[in-house]
């Protein structure tokens, strides 16, 4: 294989996991802004069962239903994709270690997770799979059916709750400034910390190094001629 494409084909997915990652982070960010103006945009942004329950019932139900099946399976491709193409470090951020993930990646597994993804998707049964060598084309005709389904059940209870999320959306349009503000705000306050903190352990990690005694030296024994 050239080696533009095996470069291109290792990369993909970690290019549309973190995009999709992106936008939604920007979506979350959004949310005030787009829940009362921009709904069905923010459902592609973020198409979490939480933002399908807020603002569902305030969209018509067929392009709401595609768009969402759509993004929420990109997303589960992106996982399935990571871990075939064993890209751990991004991997592993997300779901948080990689004992699960091994755990599932069995054989004897594959099958139930398939049948799973009807149900629900979850990042660590895409990974699994991805690791576990199920083929693309397997993996979509299990996925494809279960986006459809989830997003489907998402939407028939936002209409059921839509007297109950309009006064929350009617709330969030009215204190959208502050809120936008707010989140931009704590997003700087955790980037922060998270910079404070890698440095305050590098600080530490140096200092017990720089503390550390001196490995004591044993003298050397030349077989039985030692006393």
């Amino acid at each position: 294989m050239p080696r533009g494409r095996r470069l291109a084909r290792q990369l993909w997915p970690a290019l549309l996991t973190g995009s999709l990652l992106g936008f939604g982070a920007l979506g979350l960010a959004l949310v005030p802004a787009l829940a009362g103006r921009a709904p069905l945009l923010l459902i592609a942004l973020r198409p979490t069962w939480a933002i399908l329950l807020l603002v569902g019932g305030s969209v018509p139900f067929v392009p709401a239903l595609l768009v969402a099946a759509f993004f929420r399976a990109l997303v589960d491709v992106g996982y399935f994709g990571l871990a075939r193409n064993n890209i751990r470090s991004v991997l592993l951020r997300r779901l948080g270690g990689s004992r699960l993930v091994t755990a599932l990646a069995r054989p004897g597994t594959q099958t139930p997770l398939l049948w799973f993804c009807l149900v629900n998707t979850n990042a660590a049964v895409d990974a699994a799979l991805g690791a576990g060598g199920v083929p693309m084309r397997r993996f979509l005709r299990f996925l494809m059916p279960g986006s459809l389904l989830s997003a489907a059940f998402y939407l028939t209870a936002a209409r059921a709750v839509t007297p109950w999320m309009r006064g929350v959306v009617d709330w969030l349009d009215a204190h959208m400034t502050y809120l936008v503000l707010g989140g931009l705000a704590l997003a700087l306050a955790q980037a922060a910390a998270r910079v404070g903190l890698r440095r305050w352990r590098g600080r530490r990690g140096a200092g017990v190094a720089e503390g550390a005694p001196a490995p004591v030296r044993r003298p050397r024994r030349n077989g039985d001629n030692t006393p």
